[in-house]
């Protein structure tokens, strides 16, 4: 082997030990706050029951709204929970009280409530910016008879900023949409009594 070849199986062997090193530290991170709710310790939604999904007002950041949020939101919701609910739908405006969707709830018979509301939502898609998107986002779970708060989390993820080694290598392009999408999909697993599935990285 000659010298050449020598610097070759060395940077290769480097290689092969940092570049693990690398990818686990530069990825998505995710946090759940639970924040209430009528039964904290243990949650366990009937998966017969309707779930009726209000679409939150549009988020933003830094003072910067990101039009048609809300509504992604409201569908993002609705895709985790349709993944146990035997119906669940999506209402086009704010929750406001139950008295304003009382006809609705009795008309669908649906049993829950959820309700999103954004706290922060980035989309960062400058190819050299410094800020990650990000979002942050209250899901509360609202039993439509009794007005009671079933469970309330908030949940945040922020992805690595565009600039970083991560992203380069394209293994970290996930907008809010996505990052917002692995929370609630956790969220809701744990909702519905299935072992948490969101990865804490």
């Amino acid at each position: 082997m000659n010298q050449r070849q020598i610097y070759i199986s060395k940077g290769r062997f480097i290689l092969a030990i940092f570049f693990p090193i690398l990818l686990a530290a530069c990825s998505n991170t995710y946090n759940r706050v639970e924040t209430g709710g009528t039964e904290r310790t243990g949650v366990h939604l009937d998966e017969s029951v309707a779930v009726l999904v209000t679409t939150p007002k549009d988020g933003g950041y830094n003072g910067k709204l990101s039009i048609g949020s809300g509504a992604i939101v409201a569908r993002r919701t609705d895709a985790a929970f349709s993944r146990y609910a035997r119906l669940v739908d999506v209402y086009p405006s704010e929750f406001h009280s139950l008295n304003e969707l009382k006809d609705t709830i009795a008309k669908n018979g649906y049993g829950y409530i959820v309700v999103p509301t954004i706290a922060v939502w980035e989309h960062e898609t400058s190819d050299w910016a410094d800020t990650p998107s990000q979002v942050s986002v209250k899901i509360s779970v609202i039993d439509a008879t009794t007005g009671k708060e079933i469970s309330s989390n908030f949940l945040e993820a922020k992805g690595e900023p565009p600039s970083s080694i991560y992203s380069l290598l394209g293994l970290g392009d996930e907008g809010p949409e996505e990052l917002l999408s692995d929370m609630a999909n956790g969220y809701v697993d744990d909702l519905y009594g299935v072992i948490l599935s969101i990865r804490k990285r």
